[in-house]
């Protein structure tokens, strides 16, 4: 009886949602401050070697519309701020520091809650290589005075070893000048949606003077540890930076990982990068499909089970597709409501309930994923050491409560009823 009651609860989305549409609830806490709008900016470095003691640093922040306050203003919406992104050597004096100040004009109201839509700076800025170094974004919002601030640790003492690799970088063509040759910008490869005809990856490092070889594997989910381009030369100059076309009939899975083998004499130098695309119909939060589908364990069917084991690797982005579209509750449109919703619960289950497993797998993240934020919590203060620590959550519009107790005093919360129906 109780797990038709799930299989029927997470079908429907008018019930999976049975408290709140937001997956960060009141009355329930994240283990971590949750951010002000204008701290959720992005301040993201790209390195490439440039010489063969220096190293090139372009760093960009990107600040998301809904990061700010927009003021109505006759037709349009306008929000004014100040950033700033600065460079210096770590526990030593500033090297350099570039102001902005800006403001952004949009016509729709909804673009000033955009995750997607942003402006973008950038400072430029070649540095020596075997130092430690910090990154320094601000953005302040000129309206509403709040400020957000992030730092970015560069560590390039091993480049002193030769051989050595720099993380490699992407780059998509993008018309204008972005610190990387014309009409290229750097992408840090997550969920990108316009890739073209392909990309370069740019690939750096430093090397003695004699012959080296680059070897580039991919992995996805229809090639494994597969050789697609390889290049040498001999380092005359120490150092070598190259740039590699990769065509987007490479790129044809959500998740696409890059191995970067660098290959001087006996040594071995390895470097990973992922570069995921954007796909409709699949939500937000998931990155690696064989991953989400194991999360899905709450909700599948017995025979559901069974086809994701008798799948093989290429085709489990297809299956995983077809598992949400029958769970689609408006199936004529690109987004899933229901997938976002589940998935955005995986991830706060993640960030919340972290312990001697991922949050997903604890008994109170299954509980969150299946049914969302409780209406009320209950905790207990113990007043002696002997006193077992327990939580009660309780769901009032579904007449359901749940009690948690803390096996070993070190957050290991588990049902002291096991919850019949969900897990593989």
């Amino acid at each position: 009886m109780e797990k038709r009651f799930i299989k029927i609860l997470l079908l429907s989305l008018q019930i999976i949602i049975v408290s709140s549409t937001s997956i960060f609830p009141q009355g329930m806490r994240s283990s971590k401050k949750q951010k002000n709008n204008v701290e959720r900016f992005i301040l993201a470095p790209f390195s490439s070697a440039i010489s063969k003691d220096s190293v090139k640093v372009v760093t960009f922040m990107e600040i998301p519309y809904h990061s700010l306050q927009f003021v109505k203003r006759n037709s349009s919406f306008i929000a004014h701020y100040q950033a700033s992104v600065g460079i210096k050597e770590k526990k030593g004096a500033d090297i350099n520091q570039i102001v902005w100040i800006d403001s952004l004009i949009v016509k729709d109201y909804f673009d000033t809650k955009s995750r997607i839509k942003n402006k973008k700076h950038f400072i430029s800025l070649n540095v020596l290589k075997g130092r430690q170094y910090e990154i320094i974004g601000e953005l302040q919002d000129s309206d509403t005075r709040k400020k957000g601030i992030k730092t970015v640790n560069l560590d390039f003492r091993q480049l002193n070893k030769s051989p050595s690799l720099l993380k490699p970088n992407f780059l998509l063509n993008l018309q204008g000048s972005w610190g990387f040759g014309k009409d290229k910008i750097p992408t840090r490869g997550y969920k990108v949606r316009e890739v073209g005809q392909g990309l370069d990856l740019m690939i750096s490092g430093y090397i003695k003077r004699k012959e080296f070889s680059v070897n580039i594997y991919l992995t996805n989910e229809t090639t494994n540890d597969s050789l697609i381009q390889k290049f040498s030369g001999f380092g005359d100059n120490e150092y070598f930076r190259e740039e590699i076309f990769i065509p987007t009939a490479k790129l044809n899975s959500l998740k696409n990982d890059f191995k970067i083998e660098l290959v001087q004499g006996k040594k071995i130098i390895e470097k990973y990068i992922t570069f995921s695309k954007y796909k409709p119909g699949i939500s937000n939060y998931v990155n690696d499909i064989e991953l989400a589908l194991r999360q899905m364990k709450y909700i599948l069917t017995a025979q559901e089970r069974k086809e994701i084991k008798l799948k093989s690797k290429k085709n489990k982005e297809t299956l995983f597709s077809r598992l949400w579209k029958k769970r689609d509750p408006t199936p004529l449109t690109e987004y899933n409501e229901l997938m976002e919703e589940y998935f955005g619960r995986v991830a706060y289950a993640n960030e919340s309930f972290q312990g001697w497993e991922p949050g997903w797998e604890t008994d109170r993240g299954m509980i969150y994923i299946l049914f969302g934020p409780p209406d009320e919590i209950q905790r207990t203060n113990p007043s002696t050491t002997n006193s077992m620590i327990y939580q009660i959550w309780n769901y009032y519009k579904i007449n359901k409560q749940f009690v948690f107790r803390d096996q070993n005093g070190f957050g290991d919360y588990r049902l002291d009823t096991p919850f019949i129906g969900a897990g593989l």
